[in-house]
């Protein structure tokens, strides 16, 4: 999966660490009345925040690659036009999506190391359930992915 973080890492660090761009592409958002207004910064240092940046890059795909080719720099998008990694950028999200969701249950406040242990034996019996439904090409716990178009 590093490919597909690689490449949202530089899909989103081209938009956000040029100023131009960045406030083109804010502008562009609004213009287009968004639900969003921006993208998140993404650094390679808190991986486990990266869910959030995936998930806010997976709602503004359209819109990035609209702005981009309005920009003519349709080279830069081009990984979201394509069916192939455009799946794995699904999947790799909703994975990111389930363990962020388990990272914000074990920084609750007020746990005792049993609950944290309780979340982690329940992660890893999520991830035998969801390892199995993939075997049978069940995609309910997997909605990005699911949204695909199969080819």
């Amino acid at each position: 999966m590093k490919p597909v973080l690689d490449a949202v890492v530089k899909l989103v660090n081209t938009i956000r660490s040029r100023g131009l761009t960045h406030r083109q592409f804010r502008d562009f958002l609004q213009s287009v009345q968004s639900e969003y207004s921006d993208v998140l910064y993404c650094t390679k240092v808190r991986l486990l925040s990266a869910g959030c940046v995936f998930e806010r890059v997976w709602q503004l795909k359209d819109d990035i690659v609209s702005f981009f080719h309005e920009k003519q720099c349709s080279a830069k998008c081009e990984m979201l036009e394509d069916t192939e990694w455009l799946s794995d950028f699904a999947f790799f999200t909703n994975l990111l999506c389930h363990m962020n969701n388990l990272n914000v249950k074990m920084q609750e406040k007020n746990q005792f190391i049993d609950d944290i242990w309780a979340h982690l034996k329940a992660f890893k019996l999520k991830l035998n359930l969801l390892a199995g439904q993939l075997a049978k090409n069940d995609l309910s716990h997997f909605s990005r992915l699911n949204s695909i178009p199969s080819e």
